[in-house]
């Protein structure tokens, strides 16, 4: 059963065999695996995992959605992935960003490989893409762009070259 922090806006899973078992599976945030990020509990929640103690995951992705304008596209683009057995991270402050692992063993030993960015709607700007780029290229991570809707998010890998 998830149950949320009070004024933290995170979850903790009450039963130690679950919270033992989503750690292991790079679940929680780092240093406190015991704590999840709500786009972690509502995947937890939808792959019937858990559920949340007081809500049900419709009500719980309501009310996210409320809260924050990219909630719903976000847990689409970080269910997508998820899915395709990578370990993804959101950051703790912002849901425009998801840190992506790399694929296979000890991936969580080493630092994230791509940088998610959550731009729902149309493509990019220019000028808020090489915003992005500056991000992904300080960061030293490959820049993915999550855009279109939330039924259908595309996904473009964005580089850039020095000379």
């Amino acid at each position: 059963m998830l149950v949320e922090k009070k004024g933290a806006g995170l979850f903790c899973e009450s039963d130690e065999a679950l919270r033992s078992k989503f750690a292991q599976a790079g679940f929680g945030l780092p240093g406190q695996e015991n704590l999840l990020h709500p786009l972690e509990a509502a995947y937890l929640a939808q792959q019937k995992h858990t559920s949340f103690q007081s809500q049900t995951l419709q009500q719980f992705l309501k009310r996210a959605s409320k809260k924050d304008k990219l909630f719903a596209f976000a847990f689409k683009v970080y269910s997508l992935i998820r899915k395709k057995g990578r370990i993804v991270r959101p950051y703790s402050g912002s849901s425009k960003y998801l840190r992506v692992y790399s694929p296979g063993v000890g991936r969580e030993e080493e630092r994230p490989s791509q940088l998610v960015c959550l731009a729902p709607g149309k493509f990019p700007s220019k000028k808020s893409l090489e915003e992005e780029v500056r991000v992904a290229h300080l960061a030293r991570l490959e820049l993915i762009v999550a855009c279109g809707s939330q039924n259908e998010p595309k996904f473009y890998k964005v580089s850039a070259f020095n000379f």
